[in-house]
């Protein structure tokens, strides 16, 4: 059975989101893209599944646009805290389980990670690839680019590796992939002491160095 196909939602579409929607749009990925400005909105028509003008502290527009069949959505207008809270609020409403936001300072990226938002980033748009590159792979709690061939990411070992050995994997050999750590729970030191016999156990978060390509043709994470 094919899977559902995701939908990724964007909420301002300045310098930060549009360069989310642009990689998304490369990666084959349905964006809703937001913004009250029709001009940010017709800039990246040919990018977005959906484009709407409005304003996202108003949640009637949230559901006329289908924003609740999101995925994840991102709210990429990080000087406006007021507006960013509204807009936490709303996708909350909706049952939006991943939201991630764009803050200009600490101190406003405190005040949105008390509201429970996923992951606040702080700069423009090597931000914004870098969030695209995440969000657009299903497993992936993190991603950083190497070069153009190589990457370090952090995913949740996948249901099918628990209780199966490294070596049973073949992890390696078969998807280009070398564990270089693991941690029991996301704040927890990166774990390296493991041997070929280590066994993965429920929420184990895997460290590990992956090669693009293989990424980009298959998110093999998800066919495991």
């Amino acid at each position: 059975m094919a899977r559902k196909k995701r939908v990724i939602g964007v909420l301002g579409l300045g310098l930060f989101g549009s360069a989310i929607v642009k990689r998304l749009a490369k990666r084959g990925i349905e964006v809703i893209g937001c913004d009250r400005l029709e001009k940010h909105v017709s800039e990246l028509e040919d990018c977005l599944t959906i484009g709407s003008v409005g304003d996202f502290t108003d949640i009637d527009f949230l559901k006329e646009v289908g924003l609740a069949n999101c995925d994840i959505v991102v709210i990429g207008t990080g000087g406006d805290l007021g507006s960013s809270v509204l807009g936490v609020i709303n996708c909350q409403e909706l049952g939006i389980k991943r939201i991630i936001c764009k803050a200009k300072n600490q101190r406003y990226r405190q005040a949105l990670l008390a509201l429970g938002v996923s992951r606040v980033v702080l700069s423009e748009v090597e931000s914004g690839y870098h969030v695209a590159d995440v969000i657009s792979r299903q497993s992936i709690e993190d991603l950083i680019n190497l070069d153009d061939e190589t990457a370090v990411v952090e995913f949740r070992a996948p249901e099918v590796w628990i209780g199966q050995g490294l070596n049973e994997l073949s992890l390696r050999k078969k998807y280009d992939l070398n564990i270089i750590g693991i941690r029991k729970h996301s704040k927890d030191p990166l774990y390296t002491q493991f041997g070929a016999d280590y066994e993965f156990e429920k929420d184990d978060i895997v460290v590990a160095v992956a090669n693009n390509e293989k990424f980009d043709k298959i998110d093999y994470l998800e066919r495991l």
